[in-house]
Formats: C-alpha cells, structure tokens, sequence
C-alpha cells in the first residue's frame, strides 16, 4: 500500500518544536527555497524551520494514513474478498483523502473526507466509522452480492 500527502502543513506542536532545533539541524535550502523566502520577506532560517515542521508534522501524517489504510483495507476485505487498497492520498488542501482500491479485478477510486478519518482514530467516532462503512458499502457491497449470484 502506497501512502501519499499532497500538500503541506504543519501543527502547533510540530511548529514550536522547530523552533527549539538548532540551525545546524535544519535543512539546506536550494536556490529555489532561497528565492521563495525572500519574496515570502522571511528569513532562511525561519523559512527552513517552517520546512521542518511540515516535515514533522507530514511524517506523523504519513504513519497515521497508513494505519488507517491497513483498517480500512480489513473492511474492504470482509465485504469482498479479493478486493484491496493500493493507495492512500491525502489532498491537504481539499481535506480528503483519495483512496486507490482494487476488486475482482477492477480499480476502485473513492474519497473519504479527512474530518471523518480523524474523528474515528482521535475519537473512535461510532458516527464516522458508520459514515465510511456507508461509502465502502457504496462501493464494495454490490461487488459481494454480485460475485455470490
């Protein structure tokens, strides 16, 4: 399963921490990010610790899509046994997170608003987990029902 963010952020708590590393700690900026920080009217070094917090901030991103996608792959599968995700995306920007599935044979392509995948692993939402088994029944139920006749 191939785990994607597009786009950046980064939190409060990822952001103060990037502001205690040491210069040394940062990363380097190419020309590119040295220009954008100028017309940003910001220094490379704050420019370099806003990079390194969205990095802290997209490496926890990416661990906590992934332990959603290996849950929401379980219940793909008890819906239809050969079906898979392939990929999980998430688009910062639109607050959704696309999901590249496969089943008998066909690719699936879905979205998951990002509000929903959040209360389910912050809060164990029963609402949000009852919302995406709707979208999976959307998309994977037919399939089962299909298969068995």
């Amino acid at each position: 399963m191939e785990i994607f963010v597009r786009g950046a952020r980064s939190s409060s708590q990822d952001w103060s921490a990037a502001q205690n590393v040491p210069v040394s700690e940062l990363p380097s900026l190419d020309e590119k990010q040295k220009a954008e920080a100028k017309r940003g009217h910001v220094t490379e070094e704050a420019y370099a610790r806003s990079l390194y917090a969205a990095s802290l901030t997209q490496q926890k991103t990416l661990r906590r899509l992934l332990q959603f996608g290996r849950w929401l792959n379980t219940k793909i599968v008890e819906r239809c046994p050969d079906g898979n995700i392939e990929a999980v995306c998430l688009d910062t920007l639109a607050g959704r997170l696309e999901i590249g599935a496969s089943a008998d044979g066909e690719k699936i392509d879905f979205e998951i608003d990002e509000d929903l995948v959040d209360r389910l692993l912050t809060a164990g939402s029963e609402e949000a987990e009852k919302s995406i088994y709707r979208v999976l029944d959307i998309y994977f139920s037919q399939r089962q029902i299909a298969k068995a006749s």
